[in-house]
């Protein structure tokens, strides 16, 4: 499942390393993507992502005859992967998760100001939002294309859905890979990490310390992490 960095259009070119690793493999690989607007994957509502994941798992294994399947997700597309598994009781359908550069408790928000040339402030958006939750609604309104990325916030009822209490689910093994170069899900390792008791919770210049540099898109176009992902399918 790709993150939001890039249109529908980038995907098959952005995943080949690593559906072609996965398919070396013998595995029966299939790219989902969802929450499309105007071809932005995750553009939409988390929840009605989320709930498009659970069709999609659905008609798999109604098609394929497995009894659970395997997710491997990167950036945005993991906190939808999170939320279909603990919102929408997707554990029980679900055997692997990977998780590349993805976003769950520790995230301050300044890697998304970054984006728009907004360096060393002197608060974080997380640290805004958590004074003034207020706020949250007045800028979903004002900027409706945010809605997604504000959902990822601490003050969001969608995000407290996924992160308040264990995220891990019982019978699904998790395995997270991070990059210490990652400006965007900031800070680098805690906004990614799980930190929940049978987590394997990686840095990926820690496993690769002589492996090219790589940062929060292109980890997942990353040979070395691909085959790490095999590593925690089939270990």
């Amino acid at each position: 499942m790709p993150g939001a960095d890039g249109t529908t259009a980038d995907t098959e070119k952005q995943w080949a390393t690593m559906t072609s690793t996965l398919v070396q493999q013998g595995a029966c690989t299939l790219l989902y993507q969802g929450g499309i607007i105007d071809g932005r994957r995750w553009a939409g509502d988390m929840p009605d992502s989320a709930r498009q994941l659970a069709q999609f798992v659905a008609e798999v294994k109604k098609t394929t005859g497995a009894d659970k399947v395997d997710i491997v997700a990167h950036s945005a597309g993991s906190f939808v992967a999170n939320f279909y598994l603990k919102v929408l009781g997707g554990g029980p359908d679900v055997h692997n998760v990977v998780l590349l550069a993805s976003e769950a408790r520790g995230c301050d928000g300044a890697g998304f100001l970054t984006q728009y040339g907004l360096k060393d402030l002197p608060v974080t958006p997380v640290q805004v939002l958590q004074a003034a939750p207020w706020l949250l609604p007045v800028l979903t309104a004002l900027m409706p294309d945010m809605g997604p990325t504000l959902q990822l916030s601490p003050a969001s009822d969608v995000y407290r859905a996924v992160m308040d209490g264990p995220v891990t689910q019982p019978g699904v093994r998790y395995a997270v890979m991070a990059t210490k170069n990652d400006a965007v899900a900031t800070p680098a390792g805690p906004c990614s990490f799980i930190t929940e008791p049978g987590v394997t919770n990686d840095f990926y210049e820690d496993v690769f310390p002589g492996g090219p540099a790589v940062d929060h898109s292109s980890l997942r176009s990353s040979p070395d992490a691909a085959n790490w992902v095999v590593d925690q399918l089939y270990s």
